[in-house]
């Protein structure tokens, strides 16, 4: 048995480790997204996606022109609430989380080479390939890792903070979204609260 690249490999299996070691886990951030359209040859502004962690509680909110629209979930908990206005319409649904019809990873691939840097932090790229043919290029900085991962559940198996992405399908504009505002101040539990009575319960 030849064994003369087993230090070589030891070392590169304990680089790889340490890395990992150093990465810090963020029991709290607030994310800030903006959103841009693919149209033609331009980006075009078009909402923003803000995301709020707390240990296993997860809240996103999407703000469109059009909407906006609020996921809470807790990871210990089987379900989440949505919340939609449209205009002086508000609507709240209680589902099952993460839905048994979400699109499953198929592929993911890591590209050492592409990386950028977003908010100070050098963030490197994957590309996502899920079952329903949807791909995600996500940038991420492999400096933090959040409680929570799945603010985009297809971001389940990335190891660090996203601070960018794109969602590409074939039948759609692409959609980017860039990190503008990364915040580790204390966040308060009632972020995490509903006031069902604002809203129109919908089965």
């Amino acid at each position: 048995m030849n064994f003369k690249h087993t230090p070589l490999i030891v070392c590169v299996l304990f680089i790889s480790a340490y890395a990992h070691a150093q990465a810090k886990v963020l029991g709290e951030c607030t994310i800030q997204f903006n959103i841009q359209q693919q149209q033609k040859n331009e980006w075009v502004d078009i909402g923003s996606k803000k995301v709020w962690i707390k240990g296993s509680q997860c809240k996103t909110t999407l703000a469109t022109p059009q909407l906006v629209q609020t996921l809470i979930f807790n990871l210990q908990a089987g379900k989440a609430i949505v919340t939609k206005e449209v205009g002086n319409n508000k609507y709240l649904q209680e589902i099952i989380y993460p839905p048994t019809t979400l699109a499953t990873l198929i592929s993911m691939k890591e590209n050492p080479a592409d990386t950028i840097t977003l908010l100070g932090y050098p963030c490197k790229k994957v590309k996502l390939e899920l079952s329903d043919g949807v791909v995600y290029e996500v940038y991420y900085t492999p400096e933090f890792i959040p409680s929570v991962t799945t603010f985009e559940f297809a971001f389940k198996e990335v190891q660090g903070l996203v601070l960018g992405y794109s969602i590409i399908n074939k039948n759609d504009p692409v959609i980017k979204y860039t990190a503008g505002m990364l915040d580790f101040s204390p966040i308060t539990l009632n972020q995490f609260q509903i006031n069902k009575s604002d809203f129109q319960i919908l089965d």
